[in-house]
């Protein structure tokens, strides 16, 4: 594939993916609509079996479509590094290095806690006991949102440099959440939209992690771990 029908590729499958997105919500809120004479809104009932198949072929699948299959993207721009004790050249990823992942580690275990820290003194005057999560549900939503993340990002890394690329990998992101109706009723309920703005947070996180270390491994280990001991429920 050459340079110039790669970069266009890039937008399409990120034009594909918004669409499908803004689709997918409109169907949910359809199917959710309040109907008389109660007036109440309906819930869809959630189906694991179905629903959680279906988000991995959206928030992984896409991504890896792209990369594996059409070579439509860059390892460097999504973040894939080699691990510090594996340096293989055959593999399409930056060659790992026992400093450079050091270095990133700190910088990762740094924010991470400052983001903790903020949550908490925000949290304080109001602050109940957490549920927290199952750890594997709190590393699945961490892999689906990284992922996704990273692939609405790596057109702009590549088209605006990595400073610059990165707040604007955040500009699809913003506008997949402000189309679809049931992240406006998150914010109506307080727990709901509890969780809502630490993804959100998570979200702008994931981008200084980005700027800081190119390491969506480190940025997936980060979001595990702060949804976990915040209690994230949605």
């Amino acid at each position: 594939m050459n340079t110039e029908s790669a970069l266009l590729e890039r937008w399409l499958w990120l034009t594909a993916s918004l669409g499908i997105a803004t689709l997918a919500s409109a169907i949910r809120w359809f199917l959710e609509r309040p109907r008389p004479p109660q007036n109440l809104p309906r819930a869809m009932p959630e189906k694991p079996w179905i629903f959680q198949p279906l988000r991995l072929l959206y928030a992984v699948g896409m991504p890896a479509a792209a990369f594996l299959w059409r070579g439509a993207l860059t390892a460097s721009g999504l973040g894939l590094q080699q691990f510090f004790w594996s340096n293989n050249p055959t593999l399409d990823m930056a060659a790992g290095d026992w400093t450079n992942w050091v270095r990133d580690m700190g910088w990762t275990c740094a924010l991470a806690f400052g983001f903790w820290l903020l949550v908490m003194i925000a949290e304080r005057p109001t602050r109940t006991p957490l549920k927290q999560h199952r750890l594997d549900i709190a590393l699945r939503e961490a892999i689906y949102h990284q992922v996704h993340w990273a692939f609405y990002r790596e057109p702009f890394v590549l088209l605006l440099g990595v400073g610059l690329g990165t707040w604007g990998g955040l500009i699809p992101v913003a506008a997949e959440a402000v189309v679809n109706p049931a992240r406006w009723t998150d914010l109506q309920f307080p727990t709901r939209g509890r969780d809502f703005l630490i993804r959100v947070g998570l979200a702008v996180l994931s981008a200084l992690l980005f700027i800081q270390t190119q390491n969506i491994w480190l940025a997936i280990l980060a979001d595990t771990g702060l949804t976990w001991l915040l209690g994230q429920t949605s």
